[in-house]
């Protein structure tokens, strides 16, 4: 596999393109609750690291209804969909044996339905049918792939205007040298938006693309994190409103509540961490203190539905990054949020902390 390496001046320039449209300036936006995918404010710019070839056989995989085609590569098999591997305690696929997710700290994994078998997937990008469309997405394969150990599985969205390309080019947000540097290995999924930002279907592109990895790859289906920046920031926490059941913990990066289609939120825990930086002029800590639109507020939902204590004012830092717990949490429910004195970006001081906070977040689990 081909990487990519961003140098942050490349980085840097690219956000320069799109910064102004993945979230609308104050006061001017909806929230969207109950519509459709909301479009960004302004026009989209250039991105950098797109365009990645595949080549050679393609084939199509059918699992529980769903319909894969495979690119680049050969492809074949499959099984059909089965409600996927059960938790002790009862429950479905997931982690419904647990009351409200709450699975304790350092559980053991509970295996996908495809652990045990031979897979076919490989790391390339692939294509699935959701919500009446092709879709493309892309698998990172862990090296010496073995189906009887459950991994991890990362789902990591893309910011405005991107593809999955630019997310595996900057190694799945450089969390895969973090875990690689501590001997360990996850699976990877990188979707990519239909357009340049990530709307109402993209909540069953997600179910889509996790019934097919629970039927044909080894993962731990109490170990599902998701992550992403900027509108892969805000298409993190829409997904983390509903489908806490899934998806064990989640890291926004530079997120934001509005001008993203919200579900109705069932308001289940879920563990939750989020950066913001306190010069962010496009995803702000604030952006409306009496619509509750801005970083700060996903922090406060989130420490509520937690179970946490909720300081007067939550400390913040404009300087060298800050993280801060919240205190009384639920045992199994960490939040957290980082700041500093930085603007709209998921890449911030040498070495970068933003990855390394991440990881020490998601591997606690």
């Amino acid at each position: 596999m081909q990487v990519q390496t961003f140098s942050r001046l490349a980085f840097c320039v690219t956000l320069a393109s799109w910064a102004a449209i993945s979230c609308a300036p104050a006061e001017s936006d909806s929230n969207n609750d109950g519509g459709g995918g909301a479009a960004a404010t302004g026009s989209v710019g250039s991105t950098s690291g797109s365009g990645v070839a595949t080549s050679g056989g393609s084939g199509v995989t059918t699992s529980g209804g769903t319909t894969v085609a495979g690119t680049g590569g050969d492809n074949s098999g499959g099984s059909g969909g089965s409600g996927g591997a059960e938790p002790a305690g009862g429950g479905g696929a997931g982690m419904g044996g647990w009351p409200e997710g709450a699975i304790p700290m350092g559980n053991a994994p509970v295996p996908s339905a495809g652990c045990g078998k031979a897979t076919t997937l490989t790391t390339k990008e692939y294509t699935i049918s959701s919500s009446g469309q092709n879709r493309v997405y892309y698998v990172d394969m862990p090296r010496n792939y073995d189906m009887n150990k459950p991994y991890r599985l990362f789902y990591t969205s893309h910011w405005i205007g991107s593809r999955w390309q630019d997310v595996e080019g900057q190694d799945f947000y450089f969390l895969k040298p973090q875990m690689e540097a501590e001997g360990e290995q996850a699976i990877f999924v990188a979707p990519s938006s239909d357009g340049a930002t990530w709307q109402q279907k993209d909540h069953a592109l997600f179910d889509d693309i996790m019934a097919f990895m629970n039927e044909n790859v080894c993962y731990d289906t109490t170990r599902v994190f998701a992550t992403g920046f900027s509108f892969g920031g805000m298409i993190t926490y829409s997904l983390s409103t509903n489908h806490q059941a899934e998806i064990r913990a989640a890291v926004g990066i530079a997120p934001a509540n509005y001008n993203i289609w919200l579900p109705e939120k069932t308001r289940k825990p879920i563990a939750w961490m989020h950066t913001t930086g306190m010069s962010d002029g496009t995803c702000p800590w604030v952006n409306n203190e009496g619509q509750k639109k801005g970083a700060k507020f996903i922090a406060i939902e989130k420490a509520e539905d937690n179970g946490c204590t909720i300081p007067d004012v939550i400390p913040t830092s404009n300087g060298a990054y800050s993280c801060y717990d919240f205190k009384d949490c639920n045992p199994e429910h960490p939040t957290r949020v980082c700041t500093f004195g930085g603007g709209h970006t998921n890449i911030d001081g040498n070495p970068n902390w933003i990855p390394i906070e991440s990881w020490k977040f998601f591997k606690q689990f």
